[in-house]
């Protein structure tokens, strides 16, 4: 069998030593077209959010591995598919606790964004760097699951009031007060979103509960740009009526840089195209974890 990798340099160095021990593969760096017409003639993909997986009926394909939590960057109709095996992470609750890099970049858009750090790099006036705190502020988080909480855990002990909001039972934290999403809409001056993309979740935040927030709010985005209405939403922040900070965007395997570009020449913006789980540690954690699932199967033949 032949493994084949899109986008080499997202990978450590120590998983495809290993993975090039016991198998035949060919990592490179290409973009979405080269990739859609090579992909289909390997028995093993290896891939992140640079590229999409689209399906393809007389695939050769019989592993698809993707050390990520989400999975909308493969074509749904390989799940029905009985003789192809996808690897994930999806389930691994336990593992990702350790898994600190998506938390911590949520944290760096909030502060990035009230600091006004991007202006750092298109003007010297000092004026434009007033920013503001995260002390006494009232956040809210929606989804309080793995990152969620340590999103809440990280902001509480800056001083703020979180209010958080969840779509299913979730353990009892005493910092964090319990609320309807409306509230939260309605009266956080930060929100991050850090729900899972699914099936519920998808246009989420749509325009009629997008209407409801505060001027001036900060939303934040590290999940999915599926789970909001990314058209209304940019009429917003075009109008200054919000300021937006995502790692995400709808189809970005297209149109990430194109819209990294675009975005970010907005005052009121900030897009970092995906990168929120890239640290040589998470990198490295994951890719092991993918790795030793993958081995495991492949041996049982």
């Amino acid at each position: 069998m032949k493994l084949f990798c899109p986008s080499k340099n997202l990978f450590s160095y120590k998983i495809k030593h290993l993975l090039e021990k016991f198998i035949i593969c060919d990592f490179v760096n290409i973009n979405q077209k080269q990739f859609e017409k090579v992909v289909h003639k390997y028995e093993i993909v290896l891939l992140r959010f640079s590229h999409k997986l689209f399906y393809k009926k007389d695939t050769k394909i019989k592993y698809i591995l993707s050390p990520t939590t989400g999975i909308n960057h493969i074509d749904k109709k390989f799940f029905s598919r009985k003789d192809i095996k996808i690897l994930t992470l999806q389930d691994e609750k336990f593992f990702l606790k350790n898994v600190a890099a998506s938390t911590e970049f949520t944290i760096t858009l909030i502060l990035m964004s009230l600091r006004k750090i991007k202006n750092l790099f298109i003007n010297n006036n000092r004026e434009k760097f007033i920013g503001k705190e995260i002390y006494i502020k009232k956040i809210g988080i929606i989804g309080l699951g793995r990152i969620g909480i340590k999103v809440a855990k990280i902001l509480n002990t800056f001083g703020a009031s979180i209010y958080g909001y969840d779509i299913q039972n979730t353990n009892d934290f005493k910092f964090i007060k319990k609320v309807k999403l409306n509230y939260i809409l309605k009266n956080c001056e930060i929100i991050s979103i850090n729900i899972p993309l699914n099936s519920k979740t998808i246009n989420f935040l749509n325009k009629d509960k997008l209407k409801t927030l505060k001027k001036n709010t900060l939303l934040v985005n590290s999940s999915r740009g599926e789970v909001v209405d990314e058209s209304y939403l940019m009429s917003l922040t075009r109008k200054k009526l919000i300021y937006y900070a995502t790692d995400v965007v709808i189809n970005e395997h297209k149109l990430g840089l194109k819209k990294m570009k675009k975005y970010n020449k907005l005052e009121n913006m900030i897009y970092s195209n995906h990168i929120a789980g890239l640290t040589e540690e998470s990198i490295l954690k994951t890719d092991l974890k993918i790795f030793n699932k993958f081995k495991k199967l492949y041996e049982k033949g």
